[in-house]
């Protein structure tokens, strides 16, 4: 029997932009897992839109708690491991990523037998001072997102940060609560994943995006959940910020339907005398350290956003749609 491909889905206020990414998932994925953290634009009904005519989509939840690597990821992984299998594999994916190379196709051809976690690669797409301008005279509008995304932000820089996306399912991993991804997660392949990111797309969108996220990082208990909540882009409230130089020698540009540029960093890998160490024990001592790690708590769900905070919420979306 083939392995499957599961993708978990967080989503939050991205109605410019899910459609199209559930159109993108649904290439190659088995199964799509949604959980809305509390959208107030038409995101959950265009996600029951899909659900509706693709049993392969599957929205788990719609409840206003805010977003946390660990507790909602964590959460959405207890909700779905009982549709997994040993040897299936298992995502997470963010509405804002395409992924470039299919995973099926790249684990098929890029990873190794003994390869069992994947880092991702991103190629950051930008909004330029340009597209800003283009958009206040109007040149660009609203009506422009029904073109693809590919179409209307061409230009990228490579990022160097990379975290692990991609899984293969056993039975026994332990995913508590208090990790952004499973213990033992497995052997770490060599080769990234390579994934379009399209985080700034228009500039409303990129303000309420802000406003929004800078209301939920100024509650105190939600910052708790955050290291160094202070530093993190989802704290800052001015857009402008975001915005890139025109001029900004990093950027490159990739137009759809030519070669995207590979990219081969190593940077996430551990040293060679450790990999060996790690090989070793992915290989053979799983089981034994699986049951050493704790559990997740059945009682344990993301943390609820408060009325108050929902009120400053709609305030701000008030201000966002006067702009």
């Amino acid at each position: 029997m083939n392995a499957r491909f599961h993708c978990m889905l967080p989503i939050r206020d991205e109605a410019d932009i899910i459609g199209q990414s559930l159109t993108h998932l649904l290439k190659w994925a088995d199964a799509i897992y949604i959980f809305d953290t509390g959208s107030v634009d038409d995101t959950w009904e265009i996600v029951q839109d899909y659900a509706l005519k693709d049993k392969r989509i599957l929205p788990l939840r719609k409840d206003q708690v805010f977003f946390s690597d660990k507790c909602v990821r964590g959460w959405m992984f207890q909700q779905t491991r009982g549709h997994m299998q040993d040897g299936d594999w298992f995502l997470r994916v963010d509405a804002d990523e395409f992924y470039h190379i299919p995973p099926p196709i790249f684990v098929n051809k890029y990873l190794n037998t003994n390869e069992t976690v994947v880092y991702h690669q991103y190629y950051n797409f930008v909004l330029r001072e340009s597209d800003v301008e283009s958009w206040f005279e109007q040149r660009e509008t609203i009506a422009d997102r029904v073109r693809p995304i590919e179409e209307r932000r061409q230009w990228y820089e490579v990022s160097l940060y990379a975290e692990p996306r991609l899984c293969r399912y056993r039975s026994t991993m332990r995913w508590p609560e208090t990790v952004s991804f499973p213990f033992n997660a497995g052997y770490v392949a060599q080769a990234r994943l390579p994934i379009r990111h399209y985080p700034h797309r228009d500039p409303a969108q990129l303000m309420r995006r802000c406003r929004l996220r800078a209301v939920m990082m100024a509650d105190k208990d939600n910052r708790s959940n955050w290291t160094s909540p202070e530093l993190h882009h989802w704290a800052e409230k001015e857009w402008q910020k975001f915005i890139t130089h025109d001029n900004n020698i990093n950027l490159k540009r990739w137009i759809p339907g030519t070669p995207l540029e590979e990219v081969k960093q190593l940077n996430h890998l551990a040293s060679p005398y450790k990999r060996l160490i790690q090989q070793f024990t992915h290989r053979h001592l799983l089981s034994i350290l699986d049951g050493t790690r704790p559990s997740w708590h059945s009682n344990t769900y993301p943390q609820k956003i408060s009325p108050e905070i929902i009120k400053k919420l709609e305030t701000e979306l008030k201000l966002n749609d006067c702009i």
